[in-house]
């Protein structure tokens, strides 16, 4: 039976932490390029960041009418979610600039939520290579709720994108660690049971 790696207390054989640790880094690298858009154009980001949630609402209140209308079509109560889902979109469509400023707010709460997460999963990583970037993730993480908070609401035009593409940047950059240190762990491994083999034959 191939031996197992422990990773963040899962295990995993060296074949498929081999090719997830691929995966990991090709989707740190992506997050990170989108996280340099942001940062270069903040307000126009931050935007963009206000229309895709527009439109998330949008597809959410179409797939949840369409549920409540086949299932629930009576029911009061049922119609609240897709309704409030719909007047959301539109709101945020037809008022992006107050959109971005309710967004700020929003962007401040998730900040907090994503240092907590990054911190706890970067100290459970130890003595993994890279653990240490998840924590810096999220000191950076609550730096940034901590400003964004301050300059609430002037400033979220431009600090919602320009933070937006920080917290992405920095989050690819730590998925690639990860992905690196999951990949070293995998290659240093099998170079263990190779000389553990070679020192068995002889």
């Amino acid at each position: 039976m191939e031996p197992e790696i422990r990773v963040v207390g899962l295990l995993f054989d060296k074949e498929t932490l081999k090719k997830q640790s691929g995966l990991v880094i090709g989707l740190g690298v992506v997050t990170a390029l989108i996280g340099v858009a942001g940062m270069v154009a903040p307000a126009i980001f931050s935007l963009a960041v206000v229309t895709f949630l527009a439109w998330l609402f949008l597809f959410s209140a179409i797939v949840q009418g369409y549920a409540t209308y086949k299932s629930y079509r009576g029911s009061f109560s049922a119609w609240l979610k897709p309704v409030l889902s719909l007047i959301a979109s539109v709101l945020l469509l037809l008022f992006p600039l107050e959109g971005v400023a309710a967004v700020g707010m929003l962007l401040a709460v998730y900040l907090l939520v994503d240092a907590y997460s990054s911190v706890t999963f970067g100290w459970q990583y130890r003595p993994n290579r890279g653990w240490w970037v998840m924590i810096l993730n999220g000191l950076l993480s609550v730096a940034l709720a901590a400003i964004l908070l301050a300059s609430w609401p002037l400033g979220s035009l431009v600090l919602v994108g320009l933070f937006v593409g920080i917290s992405l940047f920095f989050d690819g950059v730590a998925l690639v660690a990860l992905g690196i240190g999951a990949k070293k762990a995998a290659g240093s491994d099998s170079s263990e049971d190779t000389k553990k083999e070679k020192s068995d034959e002889s």
